[in-house]
């Protein structure tokens, strides 16, 4: 694990571009984050491909979560969000991208087709953002490592962070999501983390210095893949 501070949010993105960008070719496939942990990664994904510097074409993309029981064209929704702040503005085939159906009828068939496509490729490097009480995507505290795709409760203090982008009302944030399993996020060959703030230091510290590997902390499980890339800002660094 290679754990990396930087003074900015800006800068460790930067940073993160490059190395994304070494760990891939323009045929790989990609696991992708929303929120607004992720959003300067990807606008240095943008700048780079504007320079003609790198193609999508061929990339295939799978994303981590989907609120429960919102449209796709839902501001918030996490369709919306990648089209707005990626996919609208690269030459990647929006067939080619993937995200969980969670405003489908049939959930329960909804996950099982997620999952036969997760089971079906192999995604080269996963990007991933950290919730202040450990979570990854959104494998809440008490998520078995070896869980698959499935329909999470959010907890309180979930419901509440993200609750900025529903005009900071706590009862517009949807109680539920879908979201690949921890077993489907340890499959990646390579993963990057991003967490930013202070209210990150306490998961970061249990991931950088300590020795639990415990259910109750989701990131800890990243203790045991090959290849994990933390990129911090300094508010996000545990020794401060």
């Amino acid at each position: 694990m290679k754990y990396l501070v930087f003074e900015t949010k800006k800068e460790a993105s930067k940073e993160a571009y490059k190395i994304l960008k070494s760990l891939i070719d323009e045929n790989s496939t990609l696991g992708l984050a929303t929120g607004s942990t992720p959003t300067d990664l990807y606008e240095e994904m943008i700048k780079d491909h504007k320079e003609g510097n790198f193609s999508y074409k061929n990339i295939k993309s799978y994303n981590l979560d989907e609120y429960v029981g919102i449209s796709y064209d839902h501001p918030e929704s996490y369709h919306k969000f990648m089209d707005v702040n990626l996919f609208d503005h690269i030459d990647i085939d929006k067939n080619n991208t993937h995200i969980p159906d969670a405003s489908a009828e049939n959930l329960d068939q909804a996950l099982e087709n997620y999952q036969n496509e997760l089971n079906n490729t192999i995604i080269d490097v996963q990007i991933l953002g950290l919730g202040g009480n450990g979570h990854i995507g959104f494998n809440e505290p008490g998520t078995p490592f070896n869980s698959g795709v499935h329909v999470i409760d959010l907890k309180e203090e979930t419901i509440k962070a993200n609750s900025r982008f529903f005009n900071n009302d706590v009862n517009l944030v949807p109680k539920q999501a879908v979201t690949m399993g921890i077993n489907d996020i340890m499959k990646a060959k390579h993963i990057i983390l991003l967490a930013f703030g202070k209210e990150k230091q306490t998961a970061i510290k249990n991931l950088i210095d300590s020795d639990i590997v415990d259910e109750s902390i989701p990131c800890t499980v990243l203790k045991k893949h090959p290849s994990v890339y933390v990129l911090v800002d300094k508010e996000a660094d545990f020794r401060n």
